[in-house]
């Protein structure tokens, strides 16, 4: 399996069981099973209690490859609008952060602080909210994978100034 379809079918396998999914905004969000949702154009990528996956949203004509120029680390997927080149910027946990209620607080915390840093050194949307993000297993999507190992939060540490 090649590392496109390693990172693809390891975003589906961390999907939630019954993900929050659309095609349209407009028509609002609705919950199905992963296996229905991933046909979707946009799709819930973390749980409710567990993330495993930092998205960024860009909105520039070049996103896709913006976040090389701005130094940052090289995304692990990459979701991109044909029309306009804004992106989801989509970066793999090798351990996921625990967002539950009994989560341990310090690991929440150094994680907001990398995911903040992270997403200012990207220039990515600050009022994203990261619930929903763009599908990269749909066919709607210009996709592309660039880094083949899931990251700790200290190798995405070094990127940014915390």
């Amino acid at each position: 399996m090649n590392n496109s379809a390693q990172q693809l079918s390891l975003f589906e396998q961390r999907l939630p069981k019954k993900p929050y999914h659309t095609d349209e905004f407009a028509n609002g969000l609705a919950i199905a099973r992963a296996q229905n949702a991933i046909k979707s154009r946009y799709i819930q990528a973390n749980g409710p209690t567990h993330k495993y996956w930092l998205v960024f949203d860009v909105d520039k004509p070049n996103a896709s490859l913006d976040w090389y120029d701005s130094g940052a680390p090289a995304p692990n997927i990459v979701a991109t609008n044909r029309d306009n080149g804004h992106a989801h910027l989509i970066y793999g946990l090798e351990v996921s952060i625990r967002t539950a209620p009994d989560g341990r607080s310090a690991p929440l915390r150094y994680a907001a602080a990398v995911e903040s840093a992270l997403r200012e050194k990207l220039g990515a949307d600050i009022g994203y909210a990261g619930l929903i993000c763009k599908n990269p297993l749909n066919p709607h999507w210009q996709v592309s994978t660039w880094e083949p190992c899931l990251y700790n939060l200290d190798w995405l540490a070094d990127y940014v100034d915390l």
